[in-house]
């Protein structure tokens, strides 16, 4: 046998197909592999996860995981530049990719009879991609273009950019996973190469495949196209750790000609919860019992009752590092900031000293009961959950999913917002429409 196969779960998720069983097997050479079972499903969803990210980068070259990952589609030996498209035009399917601080992600939709078309694309390409200097070049202007459409482009541009190396004065997630221009120009298609040989060997893969299909089904056709891929030894990965602020509070201001509202975040650092499955799924709920619906205490009394914002919200990040927990704000140009930020921490206050409000976790509570409850109804959810356990969800708590909302309290939320707020706020960014942010002493110096 080439691999050890290990049945770790099986659950009920009460809907018209009341069984799923996620599946997961190991080959020799390292690479992982979990199915999600829904016989309902016509089509077939395959995530190919690279444990590498732009984290994990060059300091010089950041976003090199993302550029490998353009190169990706630009052909292997068995598929040349082109089939891919071809073949999937021919099915109705479609394939994307997406490459974030930790993980790089490729997946692919296609019909179930198709299944075994698209782990042959991937084998093929994790071993024999082909990186040819002249696409390297034309897909580094690609890329340049793309920094441009989602950052250069952007209502905030630099402003996103100063708020994140804010966050993160020394941790590698202070640069986004594009990078800077800078970093794009200085790619070479030696250093992909290397990048590529490092990083992308199936010991360092996982392969999740959602469907109507069992592991008895899939993973022979997984065996048969991957077990000869060579294993090897993973570099070290090296991050510098982020350092204690010690209440240090950075307030960050723009005046910005493009905006038409004012804009305001407000940012905590949060440890990563996602290997904790109580923990993770109590921060989760977190944010919706703040700020889930316009139903929500917070949300009702500062945009329908006060009207002190046009929305809020709140939304937790996390990575393998520690990342943050995001208050925003969305102001209209006449509403005072001043006012709305000192309710709001009022309002936070309060909550630290009495608690949520019970309703409102009752509702988000139940919110993600539903969800679960119509799980089987399609992919969406399945979808969801395995890029949860792809991030660091563990899989063996998958089976107690719902019992674990079941059995959450109020009082397990309520720890989380002490998580929260047990520091100041790192960052406190506002971001102005023209002529409506207030005058500091250097504009007066300038004459503005």
């Amino acid at each position: 046998m080439k691999y050890i196969l290990a049945l770790l779960i099986s659950f009920c998720f009460g809907s018209l197909y009341s069984k799923i069983i996620p599946q997961t097997a190991t080959l020799t050479n390292g690479l992982k592999v979990i199915v999600f079972q829904n016989p309902l499903l016509p089509s077939v969803n395959v995530f190919t996860k690279y444990d590498v990210g732009t984290a994990d980068d060059p300091a010089h070259l950041v976003g090199l995981s993302h550029m490998l990952e353009h190169m990706m589609f630009k052909g292997s030996s068995k598929y040349p530049k082109g089939e891919i498209d071809s073949i999937l035009n021919s099915c109705g399917g479609i394939f994307n990719a997406q490459t974030s601080f930790d993980t790089t992600i490729y997946t692919f939709s296609l019909p179930a009879e198709r299944l075994e078309t698209a782990l042959d694309i991937e084998a093929d390409r994790m071993e024999n991609l082909i990186l040819n200097e002249d696409e390297f070049l034309s897909e580094q202007k690609v890329v340049l273009e793309e920094r441009q459409q989602r950052l250069g482009n952007h209502p905030f541009r630099s402003a996103a950019e100063i708020w994140r190396r804010s966050m993160y004065i020394a941790h590698p997630y202070g640069i986004f996973p594009i990078g800077y221009e800078s970093h794009i120009r200085a790619y070479t298609i030696e250093a992909l190469k290397t990048h590529y040989s490092k990083w992308y060997v199936p010991n360092n893969a996982t392969i999740v495949v959602i469907g109507p299909y069992d592991l008895a089904y899939v993973l022979p056709m997984i065996e048969k196209q991957f077990s000869n891929i060579s294993p090897k030894e993973l570099p070290a990965r090296v991050r510098i750790s982020e350092p204690d602020r010690e209440g240090l509070a950075m307030t960050l201001e723009q005046e910005n000609p493009r905006a038409e509202n004012i804009y305001i975040s407000i940012s905590y650092r949060v440890p990563t919860l996602v290997a904790r499955p109580e923990a993770y799924l109590a921060m989760r709920t977190l944010e919706s019992t703040l700020a889930g619906s316009d139903s929500r205490m917070l949300t009702k009394k500062m945009v329908k009752e006060k009207r002190l914002a046009l929305s809020v919200s709140c939304v937790y990040t996390f990575g393998k590092d520690d990342m943050d927990f995001t208050f925003s704000l969305v102001l209209s140009p006449d509403m005072n900031v001043e006012k709305a930020e000192k309710f709001l921490f009022e309002q936070l206050h309060e909550f630290l000293k009495k608690g949520l409000v019970e309703s409102d976790f009752d509702k988000a509570k139940q919110e993600r009961l539903n969800l679960f409850a119509f799980a089987m109804d399609g992919e969406e959810f399945l979808m969801a959950l395995a890029n949860s356990v792809l991030n660091g969800f563990p899989l063996e708590a998958v089976s107690h999913y719902e019992d674990l909302l079941k059995k959450m309290t109020a009082q397990q939320v309520n720890e989380m917002l002490r998580l929260v707020l047990a520091k100041p706020p790192l960052v406190i960014a506002r971001n102005y429409p023209k002529g409506k942010m207030p005058k500091r002493n250097y504009q007066k110096v300038l004459g503005l």
